[in-house]
């Protein structure tokens, strides 16, 4: 990371901490529901990107990532599938080399494959074309950044893209509690284990932070008892 980069990023968590003091006094001074009009809702509608956006810009700019005992690493994302990540790391023997492919639970990356191989050869461009490899954010910290949007004019919720098999689906923390919900189901469910976001991850891959008016569901899909539904 440059310096300029680094003062740039230290700049963005000074306005994040600042802007979350003044939603507080704010809060305090006045608990009437801000309209989508009031410049305060798209204030809070903008602080609640800027974790995401500090990720991102991370992803992109971080070199310590890497290890450096001469492994390589490979990464990647493909459609409803979890995040990958292939290593090779060489062997003590300096002619065999260990090959590791990972998956990302949500939590952490698990080993699905382990082999040794040989003759190795690597190819890769003269300049740096791509992000390093970094985890990505846990199911855990997903979860932090959509708590306490519920009461914004279009709050944040985490989205699981749709597969062949299943729908859309969406969860949302209402009051403190997490609801799921996918767009052809007939009513949300409370998700109480995150181990259940975990299997959803495995079969739809790595979710994503959206505002709701971005899903094809509604702030009434997740409103209503699942017992009068």
């Amino acid at each position: 990371m440059t310096d300029t980069q680094a003062r740039a990023l230290e700049t963005l968590r000074d306005i994040d901490t600042r802007l979350h003091r003044l939603f507080e006094a704010v809060d305090e001074a006045d608990e009437t529901t801000a309209t989508p009009a009031d410049p305060l809702a798209t204030l809070r509608r903008a602080r609640s990107q800027i974790d995401a956006a500090l990720f991102e810009h991370q992803r992109r700019t971080d070199d310590r990532t890497l290890p450096d005992n001469g492994s390589c690493v490979l990464q990647w994302d493909l459609p409803r599938t979890p995040p990958r990540r292939l290593i090779l790391d060489p062997d003590n023997d300096g002619n065999t080399w260990t090959r590791r492919e990972l998956e990302w639970t949500g939590e952490s990356w698990r080993i699905c494959g382990r082999d040794s191989v040989t003759d190795v050869a690597i190819s890769a461009p003269a300049e740096p074309q791509y992000p390093n490899p970094i985890d990505p954010p846990t199911i855990e910290t997903q979860l932090d950044w959509i708590r306490g949007t519920w009461t914004h004019p279009d709050p944040d919720v985490l989205v699981f893209d749709a597969t062949a098999t299943t729908e859309q689906g969406v969860l949302g923390a209402v009051d403190d509690e997490l609801r799921y919900r996918e767009a052809d189901s007939p009513q949300w469910v409370t998700v109480t284990d995150e181990a259940a976001l975990s299997h959803h991850l495995q079969e739809q891959g790595q979710p994503t932070v959206r505002a709701l008016s971005e899903t094809s569901l509604a702030r009434h899909h997740f409103t209503p008892s699942p017992l009068t539904r």
